[in-house]
């Protein structure tokens, strides 16, 4: 650019490279938030000099070559999020320097700043504008998918291949769950049980090491070790799409999004679902983006092969809202005799599910968690013989358990599990002890009263590894029963939401906690955590191997806790811990909203920080 160009003529040119680099980056997520911000304050900072005077030209040269298109095409193409901010950073710093020649009043600008305060992730689609001028498939011959594809080609199994081309069907910037992904997996067979293994086992070891090839960005919530959602970055997902169509794995239409082909069928919003529309021996039904279930009534017989209905969300946020027009559309799911895996996850106006669920004679996870409209479910699901997974969790209006649980012998996981009245609960707690392959369970304790001894068997849970107890309403019968809990023995989670005792109860002491690794306390009426962990070396088993003890106490909404907690106490009490966090502890009674000093704590990067 030559040095006798006026301001006014560089700004302009500036500001078109910055949106070319931009454009080219395409849509940014939540973990790279701050490369948004930059970009946008920028180009605000770049605006503020258009009128300003021939001094800058020396020191635009420098701006000039900080926004070489070139460069920014390499950068981009290597996907190193540290290597854009370092770039931002340089242009940041020349931006500084030519402000730096004017008077106060015309450098008092807002401050460039990286927020990490906002979320992006919402549905975006690919531009239709890339698609008409053809710019969506230069990408997909370019040499920078051409490069990323040598990533997928040095996957060390073909299972890790397989799993990872699933990526490619959710729209960019999606924030994903995890579960959903996995049962996924585990529904079209892509992961399958070992001799050591359970198939949801084998699906979070396939999860870890796509994370470990960066294929997925995790989403890590305050320095939290543990990981429930993620993004793709667009640039993995879209040489996905390019090994997807080229193995003719997913078909995509122009615009980067999934269509139908002879092994799936996609759901988008703003289009009715019809089976005719369905090619024969569709082994997956998958609902994309689709906020109003509009089927016609015979749809689900015209199937005959189906292995997997996700109808549900698999999305993190609960503002993605489904909702089914009519519920007699899914009372032909008997038929779908090959059907593995059923989600329905978060989809309201569903007050009952058909009888003829019963006939699913595959099903092995039947998803139904957040339902909020579920009253009831088949009065006897014994014949569901192969079911490993039921989640009704969140279902609040489900009052009464079917009668069989006990009976499915191949249970894994039960989550959402209602104690009512004794009288409207066919399926009481103790009879679950049966199901020996029982390794995670979750109780909520209804509106009514608890029955005496209800929970006073649970150490004859042999398997159970995790357990979740939520308290509604409380009674001084509901009181008696939670002190004398019994404890599994396997046991190494133990999730307590809004437990009403105020001291910490025998069965909570460390004798009896020998194989904890995770304690959570969140709301309740518990003041104190006093001696717990000081007699007993209990710890967490990381991914990483490393033996832990976490232990957190949480407070929500307007519930009390009086736990008084400094961080070097509860670092005392666990003293092997690598994660601790305490949150709206013991509610300040004069100043409404005010709590004690929240403490989150992990100790790697307590350790990293430490070390630098």
């Amino acid at each position: 650019m030559p040095a006798q160009r006026k301001p006014e003529e560089i700004v302009p040119t500036l500001l078109d490279r910055l949106k070319q680099v931009r454009d080219a980056l395409g849509p940014i997520n939540e973990k790279d938030e701050k490369i948004v911000s930059g970009f946008e304050e920028i180009e605000t900072e770049l605006e503020k000099m258009k009128d300003w005077e021939g001094e800058l030209i020396k020191r635009f040269r420098t701006l000039v070559q900080y926004i070489d298109i070139d460069v920014w095409f390499d950068r981009l193409k290597h996907g190193n999020a540290d290597d854009i901010l370092n770039g931002l950073e340089l242009i940041r710093n020349s931006v500084a320097s030519v402000k730096q020649l004017f008077p106060a009043k015309e450098s008092q600008v807002t401050e460039i700043t990286r927020s990490e305060d906002q979320a992006v992730g919402k549905d975006q689609t690919m531009p239709k504008e890339w698609s008409r001028l053809g710019v969506e498939e230069k990408i997909y011959v370019s040499k920078a998918i051409s490069d990323f594809r040598k990533s997928f080609d040095c996957l060390e199994s073909n299972q890790l291949k397989v799993c990872s081309l699933c990526l490619s069907i959710f729209p960019e910037n999606s924030i994903i769950k995890k579960r959903p992904l996995i049962y996924w997996w585990i529904g079209e067979g892509m992961v399958t049980k070992t001799s050591e293994k359970t198939a949801e086992k084998v699906g979070e070891d396939v999860f870890g090491q796509l994370i470990n090839e960066s294929f997925i960005i995790p989403i890590v919530e305050n320095h939290s070790p543990n990981i429930n959602s993620f993004i793709v970055h667009p640039w993995i997902r879209r040489m996905l799409i390019s090994v997807a169509k080229g193995l003719h794995f997913f078909e995509f239409n122009p615009t980067g999004m999934p269509s139908n082909d002879h092994r799936h069928a996609f759901l988008f919003a703003g289009l009715d679902a019809s089976a005719s529309e369905m090619p024969d021996g569709i082994l997956t039904v998958f609902n994309v983006n689709c906020q109003y279930l509009r089927f016609e009534l015979d749809w689900l017989s015209r199937l005959n092969r189906v292995e997997v209905l996700q109808l549900g969300r698999w999305q993190n946020s609960v503002e993605h809202h489904i909702e089914v027009e009519y519920e007699d559309c899914l009372n032909d799911l008997g038929s779908q005799t090959s059907l593995r895996y059923l989600s329905l996850r978060g989809i309201s106006r569903l007050t009952n599910l058909p009888r003829s669920v019963l006939k699913l004679i595959s099903l092995e996870i039947l998803d139904l968690r957040a339902c909020h409209s579920l009253e009831k479910l088949p009065s006897d699901i014994s014949a569901l013989r192969n079911l490993t997974h039921l989640d009704v969790s969140e279902c609040y209006l489900l009052e009464r358990m079917p009668d069989g649980i006990h009976k499915l012998s191949a249970l894994q996981v039960l989550k959402g599990f209602v104690i009512g009245s004794v009288g409207r609960n066919p399926c009481k707690l103790s009879q679950l002890a049966q199901l020996k392959r029982l390794r995670k369970l979750s109780i909520r304790i209804g509106n009514e009263a608890v029955g005496e001894g209800e929970f006073s068997n649970l150490e004859n849970f042999e398997a159970l590894e995790i357990l979740v107890i939520s308290c509604g309403a409380v009674t001084e019968a509901t009181k008696d029963v939670l002190k004398t809990i019994s404890v599994p023995r396997k046991l190494k989670k133990l999730d307590l939401w809004c437990i009403p005792l105020p001291h910490m109860p025998d069965w909570l002491e460390p004798g009896a906690l020998q194989n904890l690794e995770k304690l959570y306390i969140r709301g309740g009426e518990l003041k104190s955590l006093k001696n717990q962990g000081e007699q007993t070396n209990q710890g967490e088993q990381t991914n990483q191997g490393q033996h832990t003890n976490q232990g957190e106490q949480t407070n929500q909404g307007e519930q009390t806790n009086q736990g008084h907690h400094t961080n070097q106490e509860l670092r005392r009490i666990f003293p092997v811990a690598v994660y601790l966090e305490k949150i709206k502890c013991n509610k300040n009674k004069k100043y409404e909203g005010l709590y004690d000093p929240d403490i989150i704590w992990n100790k790697a990067l307590h350790e990293k920080s430490a070390n630098t």
